[in-house]
């Protein structure tokens, strides 16, 4: 009986430990919108989608203009670099996930603008 009780409570520990071990990289795949403050144009609002294939990330910009891929998109430790061409600029961004919200900068020709998102 002590053998059965002790093979369940090592059967939960491993269970519990292995779902503790989940990246903080792949926090960031899925859908976050996003509000993009001060710029020229105003406040922007859209969303952006991060995916994963393997070890490498892709994501794509989604706004009133319509998909804009984002390029180099490198997740690690939680923090996120890619960029993004908009109306002929190549748009910088990073920033760092943590739990469901996303903080950091959209960097355009030495312009730097604060971004927020939230995960759906």
């Amino acid at each position: 009986m002590m053998k059965n009780v002790l093979i369940v409570f090592m059967a939960i520990f491993v269970a519990y430990a292995c779902a503790s071990t989940k990246s903080v990289s792949d926090m960031s795949v899925g859908t976050w919108d996003y509000l993009i403050k001060n710029t020229p144009e105003g406040d922007l609002t859209g969303n952006f989608v991060i995916s994963k294939d393997g070890d490498s990330y892709s994501g794509a910009i989604n706004a009133a203009q319509g998909s804009i891929p984002m390029q180099n998109v490198v997740v690690e430790n939680g923090n996120m670099t890619s960029n993004f061409d908009y109306m002929g600029y190549t748009v910088n961004m990073s920033g760092k996930f943590e739990g469901t919200s996303f903080s950091g900068k959209v960097s355009v020709d030495y312009n730097d603008f604060p971004v927020s998102a939230t995960k759906r």
